[in-house]
């Protein structure tokens, strides 16, 4: 099961930016490096002890990407060997990770990137799906398998791809973790809990991980409703 460094939205500072990790000896698997991650994984002591780090990303929002640079500086001044790289960097081709990093003065050599929508990263598979959010930027959701469980995993998105809806209907996802506010803000960004209980049934919402949680969120209304609401290390 996914444990996360933070669960807020990009507004919701008291929870953090939204980010998923699983830690495996002296190895840290991550999605997502948003503003203040990096800051909450040193509070954590997540780092401690660990020499590589692999991250997934699922767009390049600030509260996604935005400490990422310091990670990789962390990384390849600090941990392991000094001035070797110690973070890996997983994207789809058209979020442009690399091109963004550049732009911070993060060098190339600094880290290890690699592109494509489908992969391996410490044994967990995962495939990328393109998911609407604001139209600016592209936007992907994965389907991950970890320890023989199949697990989806948003990012931030307005609508559930129907392939992933027709998988969980038929038993094939295991947990689902879905961005969840409380507004139905204007364009759809992120999908609201009024939504997510229309298109979710209530025998599959035991199943169901509220996360991206804005200001206004109640947990306690989406416990009420039979949702799970994810909560952080700190």
């Amino acid at each position: 099961m996914l444990q996360f460094i933070g669960c807020g939205s990009a507004f919701n500072t008291a929870l953090g930016n939204n980010g998923a990790f699983i830690k495996k000896d002296n190895v840290l698997f991550m999605i997502d490096c948003g503003s203040s991650t990096f800051e909450r994984l040193q509070r954590a002591k997540l780092l401690e002890g660990v020499d590589t780090v692999h991250i997934l990303m699922t767009h390049t929002h600030p509260d996604h990407i935005g400490s990422l640079g310091d990670l990789i500086f962390y990384g390849y001044y600090v941990m392991g060997e000094f001035a070797k790289p110690s973070i890996h960097v997983y994207a789809p081709e058209k979020l442009k990770v690399r091109e963004i990093l550049r732009l911070m003065a993060v060098k190339d050599e600094q880290y290890g990137y690699y592109v494509g929508n489908q992969g391996e990263i410490m044994g967990i598979a995962y495939e990328a799906f393109d998911v609407p959010h604001v139209p600016e930027l592209n936007a992907y959701a994965y389907l991950l398998e970890i320890d023989g469980e199949r697990i989806y995993y948003s990012g931030d998105c307005s609508e559930i791809p129907s392939v992933i809806m027709d998988k969980f209907q038929s038993g094939e996802i295991d947990a689902f973790y879905q961005d969840t506010s409380k507004l139905d803000y204007p364009g759809n960004v992120h999908l609201s809990l009024n939504k997510l209980t229309e298109l979710i049934p209530e025998e599959l919402r035991g199943k169901v991980y509220c996360m991206h949680l804005d200001n206004q969120f109640d947990p306690e209304e989406a416990k009420g409703l039979g949702f799970n609401v994810v909560e952080a290390v700190i």
